[in-house]
C-alpha cells in the first residue's frame, strides 16, 4: 500500500490535533496534512479560561491528567522538553503528588451527608469502614468475590449488573455509580463493562475472579505489542522527566489544561506542510479516486481521512448510510459546569478532590453529578496561591437524556442558583462568590451502551470493505473518553497507518489484535 500525500482530519479537538502532530513528526514535509474544525477554535471540550481582575483560572472542561496507565506516558512524552521536537510544556506542569490531600481525600455524598472514600491510610480507612455500613458491607464482598462462580459465557453486560453478579448491588449503586459520574456522567445500568472497565472483564474470563485475577496477574500481560513497544520508546526517551513524576497522582500546566492543545497548534502553524481551518463544518464526503469534502467555506481533497468527529456526526455526512452500521447507535450525554470562586482560603469543610454523588443518593432533585474543590486539586494555578476557594459543581449527564437535543435546559442563572443550593445544603457554605461562570456542554461525552464493542468489530469490517486506505477513525466514540486515551489512541492510529504493513488501518485494530486494557 502506497503511503497517503494528502491527509484531511476532520475535527480539532486533542484527538484531531494530536493525529495532526503525530503525522507531522513522521511524514515527509511534502505530505499535506489540513485540519478542518466545525467551530471557531481548536482544542474541544478542553476549556480553560481566567476572569476578573483576579485572572482565577476556571477550567470549564478536563481539569487535570493522570501520568499513568499508557495514555499517561504518552501524554507526558508529547509535552516533554527533554527529546528534541516536543512541545517544551515540562516547566508549566503543575503536578499533585501522592501525599497531597487531593490524592489521599476523596468522597462520595451519600445518602445525606460526605463520606470519605478509603484511601492509603490504614487506621482513616478502617475507621470510615466501620462507621459507614454499606461501605463495611463492600469490603465482605471484596472478601468473598474469589468464591462467586464466573461466567465465562457473557459476551457483555451493563456495568452495573457485572459489579453486582461479582460482588454486590450496593457496590455498583454507590460507589461504581459514583465513579461514572465522574467519568462518563452516564448510567451505570447501561453502560458496557467490556468497552469501559475491560480489564475487570478480561480478569473475570482469564481468571475466573477479579481479586484472584489482580493478585495473579501482569498489568503488562493485558497489553497488545504494539502498546509495549510504544511504551518501552516512550520510557526509554523520558527517564528523567518520568522520575520526576514518579510521585505524581495529577498534574495540569500553570494556565490550565488547554495549554496542552494550544502548544500543539502553536507547533503545527510552524509547519509548512500543515494547514489549520476553523469555521469548516464538513457538510459532505464523497468517495472516488480522491476523496472530496464539501464544507460550508469551501471544498478540499484527500487521499486519506482522519475522523475524530463524533460518529454521529461522522454518519450524517458519509455518502452511503446505510453501508457503515452503528455509527449513531450510542447517545452521548450534556453536562453543565458551574465554576465558582469564593474569596476566601478557607471556606470548605474538608480539604481533598471533592465528591461524586452515586445514582442512588436520595433527594438529588437537581440531578448533580459531583463538585470538584479545584483550589485543593491543582492549587498553583492562581496568584497569590491559595488565597481563593475554587468549585467546580457538574450536573446533568444521563439526567439531562431526555431533553437532549431540545432547547429547554435549565438557563444559567437557575443553574447557579441551584449549585449555590447544593453547596449550602452539602458543605455550609453561605458566602457571596467572587467570580462565576456558567456553561452547557451540549452532547459532550459519548455513552459506550451495552454491546459496544461488537457494534466496533462490525463498524472495523465494515470500513475495511467500502472505504478501504481512505478513512480511518479515532476520538471519543470509540475507545476512551479521557485526554489520555485520545492521544494515546490518535498516536496508535498514525503509528499503523505509516507502518510498512499492507493491512488496511481503520483506527479499530484493537479488534483484530484482540487488545485488552
Amino acid at each position: 500500500m502506497s503511503r497517503p500525500n494528502n491527509f484531511v482530519i476532520l475535527g480539532g479537538g486533542i484527538s484531531g490535533l494530536s493525529a495532526a502532530w503525530y503525522l507531522s513528526r513522521h511524514v515527509p514535509s511534502t505530505t499535506k496534512i489540513t485540519i478542518l474544525e466545525g467551530s471557531n477554535r481548536f482544542g474541544g471540550w478542553i476549556k480553560s479560561k481566567r476572569v476578573g481582575e483576579h485572572k482565577i483560572l476556571f477550567e470549564q472542561g478536563p481539569r487535570t491528567l493522570r501520568p499513568n496507565g499508557i495514555g499517561g506516558p504518552v501524554v507526558l512524552d508529547m509535552a516533554s522538553c527533554f527529546v528534541i521536537n516536543k512541545l517544551n510544556l515540562t516547566s508549566s506542569l503543575h503536578a499533585v503528588t501522592k501525599n497531597d490531600d487531593a490524592s489521599k481525600n476523596r468522597y462520595i455524598y451519600y445518602p445525606d451527608r460526605l463520606v470519605k472514600l478509603p484511601g492509603s491510610s490504614l487506621l482513616s480507612s478502617l475507621k470510615s469502614v466501620m462507621i459507614n455500613k454499606f461501605l463495611l458491607k463492600t469490603a465482605s464482598s471484596i472478601l468473598l468475590e474469589p468464591f462467586v462462580k464466573s461466567s465465562k459465557n457473557y459476551e457483555d453486560e451493563s456495568i452495573h449488573e457485572f459489579i453486582s453478579r461479582r460482588f454486590d448491588k450496593s457496590v455498583s449503586d454507590i460507589l461504581i455509580s459514583a465513579l461514572i459520574h465522574g467519568i462518563y456522567a452516564g448510567d451505570v445500568k447501561k453502560l458496557s463493562v467490556k468497552s469501559i472497565f475491560t480489564r475487570l472483564y478480561d480478569l473475570e474470563q482469564r481468571h475466573g475472579s477479579v481479586i484472584k485475577g489482580l493478585l495473579m496477574g501482569n498489568k503488562e500481560a493485558f497489553l497488545c505489542q504494539q502498546d509495549k513497544d510504544l511504551l518501552k520508546i516512550v520510557n526509554d526517551e523520558n527517564k528523567e522527566l518520568l522520575a520526576i513524576m514518579k510521585d505524581v497522582s495529577l498534574y495540569s500546566f500553570k494556565d490550565g489544561i488547554e495549554q496542552l492543545p494550544s502548544a500543539i497548534v502553536n507547533d503545527l502553524k510552524n509547519r509548512e506542510n500543515v494547514q489549520l481551518k476553523t469555521d469548516n463544518q464538513v457538510i459532505k464526503l464523497e468517495f472516488g479516486k480522491k476523496i472530496k469534502i464539501s464544507t460550508n467555506d469551501g471544498v478540499y481533497e484527500a487521499d486519506h481521512i482522519i475522523s475524530t468527529i463524533p460518529s454521529r456526526e461522522l454518519s450524517h455526512i458519509l455518502p452511503d448510510k446505510g453501508t457503515i452500521p452503528h455509527l449513531d447507535y450510542n447517545p452521548s450525554v450534556s453536562v453543565a459546569t458551574i465554576n465558582i470562586a469564593y474569596n476566601h482560603p478557607k471556606i470548605l469543610p474538608v480539604k481533598g478532590f471533592g465528591y461524586l454523588i452515586p445514582q442512588s443518593t436520595p433527594n438529588n432533585p437537581y440531578h448533580i453529578l459531583g463538585v470538584v474543590f479545584d483550589s485543593d486539586a491543582m492549587p498553583l494555578q492562581d496568584e497569590p496561591p491559595r488565597t481563593y476557594t475554587k468549585l467546580t459543581v457538574m450536573i446533568g449527564g444521563h439526567y439531562f437524556n431526555s431533553i437532549s437535543g431540545k432547547v429547554d435546559f435549565p438557563n444559567k442563572d437557575i443553574l447557579l442558583q441551584q449549585s449555590m443550593e447544593i453547596l449550602e445544603k452539602h458543605l455550609g457554605i453561605y458566602s457571596t462568590p467572587l467570580y462565576y461562570l456558567v456553561d452547557i456542554h451540549k452532547n459532550c461525552i459519548p455513552q459506550y451502551y451495552v454491546g459496544h464493542y461488537s457494534r466496533l468489530e462490525e463498524l472495523h469490517y465494515a470500513i475495511k470493505k467500502y472505504y478501504p486506505n481512505q478513512l480511518s477513525v479515532t476520538g471519543a466514540s470509540y475507545w476512551g473518553v479521557s485526554i489520555n486515551d485520545c492521544v494515546l489512541n490518535s498516536a496508535k492510529l498514525v503509528l499503523n497507518l505509516l507502518s510498512n504493513s499492507s493491512n488496511v488501518v481503520t483506527g479499530l485494530e484493537r479488534i483484530d489484535t484482540k487488545f485488552r486494557l
